[in-house]
């Protein structure tokens, strides 16, 4: 006959096999796709958390990729599960749409984009950074930072709005106003170019330079 503290020890260490398959197995995944975007004008991204390093080019396929790593569950001592967790994409005529929208699932993206492209993004949380940006630009953020390097060239209206933080525009002359009120910032541009950037951050900082 088994003793009880036998039985305890071998539940404990079932429990702890199975906490550990769910740890190492499912807390990590990377998604590294091409799309082909020559008849493509405009993307949008759509996305909860993440990082968002993004560099533009003079090419015809948008590349990503993404890492993911699920947030920890402190309750069943593991992390969430990211196997279910995957990119959605959407086409419609010239448009395309990006969205992955888990709240629970850290993501860092590393993307290129033609430079043909418009883009627009939604984040809930995150960091965004941009180089070489050379066409329209609307980005809605609730929490974070953005940083955007321009190329060099004109744009007909900047405008860029924090709730609670700091924003500035660097680099475009005298046309630039940066306006502090009490916790938040407003920051203009007008230009005689072609392209429009609008980025407004909820909590955070953001800048846009003019190399």
């Amino acid at each position: 006959m088994s003793h009880p503290n036998s039985r305890i020890l071998l539940a404990v260490a079932c429990l702890g096999m199975l906490l550990s398959t769910a740890v190492f197995s499912a807390s990590a995944k990377r998604i590294e796709r091409s799309i082909a975007a020559d008849q493509l004008e405009h993307i949008d991204f759509e996305i909860s958390v993440a990082e968002m390093d993004i560099e533009i080019y003079d090419g015809n396929e948008i590349q990503l990729d993404i890492s993911l790593k699920a947030d920890r569950d402190w309750w069943i001592f593991g992390r969430n599960d990211v196997d279910d967790v995957d990119l959605t994409v959407y086409q419609d005529g010239n448009r395309i749409e990006l969205v992955l929208d888990d709240d629970d699932i850290e993501q860092d993206w590393r993307v290129r984009l033609p430079v043909h492209l418009a883009i627009s993004m939604d984040i809930g949380v995150g960091e965004v950074s941009i180089e070489n940006l050379a066409n329209d630009l609307r980005l809605d953020m609730g929490v974070g930072a953005v940083q955007i390097n321009v190329a060099d060239i004109d744009y007909d209206r900047i405008h860029l709005q924090t709730g609670v933080g700091d924003s500035s525009l660097r680099g475009f002359g005298r046309s630039t106003d940066n306006e502090r009120n009490i916790v938040g910032a407003d920051s203009y541009y007008q230009g005689e170019g072609e392209y429009q950037i609008s980025v407004e951050l909820g909590v955070g900082d953001t800048q846009v330079r003019r190399r």
